[in-house]
């Protein structure tokens, strides 16, 4: 039976699980930061003459922006592996990972209203809607900038997301390994029932 997202009930993680939700949280940030170095890695590789790996950093990030080398920061003479607007959004989202436990609660799984979301976005469509029309010529720094705030804002709306993932997937094993420990546990008498 489904309900209504105003009837949605915000989750707390127990306190019990301090530990796994820190672990989770380092993960996030290791993936975040592993993404923001694949992105600069690229072109320092291609500068270092190991165009195979930036060939495949470049090729990862072409399904994701467009890369089109007039509006992409460049690192040792080569631009980086998206443009400037998402460079700034995965920026920023490492960013707000990083920063995630000084503004909230790891052991909060809910998320702040969506309105914020949106209202973090605001920024970046404007300056995009402003440049695609020409009314205003946008810039490396604008569209970095924008960016930047909504990836920073992303950040919470992710991690609460994959807190609540990983604990779910551990109780759901711990659970498993109760089931399976309690099953083979009890001897069966000759009907073929438990005991």
């Amino acid at each position: 039976m489904s309900a209504a997202i105003e009837q949605y009930v915000p989750q707390v993680a127990p306190a019990r699980v301090g530990a796994r939700v820190w672990l989770l949280w380092g993960a996030c940030v290791a993936a975040a930061l592993a993404w923001l170095g694949l992105i600069v890695g690229a072109p320092l590789m291609r500068a270092r003459g190991h165009e195979v790996v930036a060939l495949f950093a470049y090729r990862v990030f072409a399904i994701l922006c467009h890369q089109i080398p007039e509006r992409s920061f460049y690192l040792d003479g080569q631009p980086v592996a998206v443009c400037a607007r998402c460079f700034g959004i995965y920026a920023g989202f490492a960013l707000g990972v990083v920063c995630y436990p000084l503004v909230r609660s790891l052991r909060r799984t809910d998320t702040p209203a969506r309105l914020w979301l949106l209202l973090a976005a605001l920024p970046t469509g404007v300056d995009f809607a402003l440049g695609f029309t020409g009314l205003w010529a946008n810039t490396h720094t604008s569209r970095a900038l924008t960016g930047a705030l909504l990836g920073a804002v992303a950040a919470l709306y992710v991690v609460p997301g994959l807190v609540a993932l990983g604990l779910f997937i551990g109780r759901r094993a711990q659970a498993r390994a109760k089931i399976l420990k309690t099953s083979f546990d009890k001897p069966f008498n000759k009907g073929g029932k438990m005991a």
